[in-house]
């Protein structure tokens, strides 16, 4: 994306002002706030002994000529959340906000790694915007009533000298693309977003996907396992990941189905892809694919997967549709982990229903049968021999068990669909 830059810095006060007055903005995207308290007095640290701060980035993004364009946040979203908590003397307290959406790992060995920097300091699903009242005041002296009685937020007082936030400065990189044409600004956009990691902090698979997602509006409830109405297609299911119920990761079935499709044979999935821990690539690349981005690895993987072939005329909202029904009828014959009636225990329940039932009414275009008599102890039992054998219940994701039981449940859901 061609584009011209513009360099300079601002002071912190006027940062805030730009936040305030929404004149600068978070893409839906970007991830959740990763600092705590620790960070933030690290970051005014720095500042204030006039060391390095790596300056923001914004982008102008303006896609239709008379209508004003958004300046969006790119990279800087934790140094100006920061910045503005600093400011006004509050920090949210980690343990009283919601964690953010995670994906459940289909890595084999994923408890025994150590976890990463953004993990073992936890996210919250917090954004600076949520210290606005939409539609009231907003005054920063509005705002600082509004957190004094929020009992989410701990004060944060810094012992900053007079006038800090007015001296101070930071610098930023502005960036005006040269095109007003939509795709080519949020390729451009989501591709450096992508590319851009500040203080070592990885993005999350989910939010690194997500980046790719927003390119193309139509295709983001698709990706997202969601119907017209936003609601999750697997009714809510969770995995048990690490003691915990996590999201499911819809596009891994997504990828893997799409694939088998083009020749119908589960030994011909995520070829070059045996490690579990290279299978996050061969989900990012299905996405580039659908956007027809440049992939990864084996570009080839994909070639004769068709999306507009496979739902003509956008068929798969219908059928999202359809298969949420479909979980929600099924959902009483689901072994659930222990006390989380809506979990499963593991990948080898959640696949043995899942694959088949996503290929065969998603993919195939198929409704289930009003006589599912004896299903439920069909793929059950499966289930049962598979978690008897100490090897296969250890490791359920290697290559060769993954796909027996692709090829496993779409033979027996066949059987009661129509």
């Amino acid at each position: 994306m061609d584009s011209r830059v513009y360099y300079g810095e601002y002071s912190l006060k006027h940062w805030i002002k730009m936040l305030l007055s929404k004149n600068i903005i978070l893409p839906e995207y970007q991830r959740s706030f990763v600092w705590d308290e620790k960070d933030v007095r690290r970051l005014v640290d720095s500042i204030q002994h006039g060391q390095f701060v790596q300056p923001v980035t914004i982008a102008l993004y303006k896609v239709d000529e008379g209508v004003p364009g958004q300046n969006l946040i790119i990279d800087g979203q934790q140094r100006l959340s920061s910045i503005l908590l600093a400011y006004l003397g509050y920090v949210p307290d980690k343990n009283k906000f919601e964690k953010p959406e995670m994906l459940a790992s289909d890595e084999d060995d994923a408890a025994d790694e150590t976890l990463d920097d953004t993990n073992r300091r936890g996210p919250i699903k917090w954004r600076f915007s949520e210290l606005f009242d939409d539609g009231g005041d907003n005054t920063e002296r509005a705002i600082r009533k509004r957190l004094e009685k929020d009992p989410r937020y701990s004060v944060l007082d810094l012992h900053l000298p007079e006038n800090f936030f007015d001296k101070a400065f930071l610098g930023y990189s502005y960036i005006v693309p040269s095109t007003a044409d939509a795709h080519v600004v949020q390729r451009g956009f989501s591709q450096l977003f992508r590319d851009i990691n500040y203080f070592g902090k990885k993005l999350s698979a989910l939010e690194s996907r997500r980046s790719l997602y927003y390119l193309n509006a139509d295709l983001l409830p698709y990706l997202e396992g969601q119907t017209a109405d936003k609601k999750d297609v697997l009714c809510n299911m969770r995995l048990v990941d690490k003691m915990q119920p996590i999201k499911i990761d819809f596009v891994r079935y997504l990828s893997i189905i799409s694939q088998y499709t083009i020749t119908e044979n589960p030994n011909k999935v995520l070829v070059g892809y045996s490690a579990s821990s290279t299978r996050e690539s061969f989900y990012a690349d299905y996405v580039s694919y659908l956007l027809g981005l440049e992939q990864e690895d084996r570009e080839d993987k994909f070639d004769g997967f068709n999306f507009d072939t496979t739902f003509p005329n956008h068929c798969w909202r219908e059928r999202y549709e359809r298969l949420r029904e479909s979980v929600e009828r099924l959902r009483p014959m689901f072994k659930t982990a222990e006390k989380k009636t809506d979990a499963f225990a593991s990948w080898i329940d959640a696949d043995y229903w899942f694959f088949g039932l996503i290929y065969a009414i998603v993919f195939a275009g198929k409704t289930l049968k009003d006589d599912l008599t004896g299903i439920d102890k069909a793929i059950n039992d499966e289930i049962t021999e598979k978690k008897d054998w100490d090897y296969y219940a250890k490791t359920p994701n290697r290559l060769g068990n993954l796909r027996d039981r692709l090829g496993r449940s779409i033979d027996i859901i066949w059987e009661y669909v129509q």
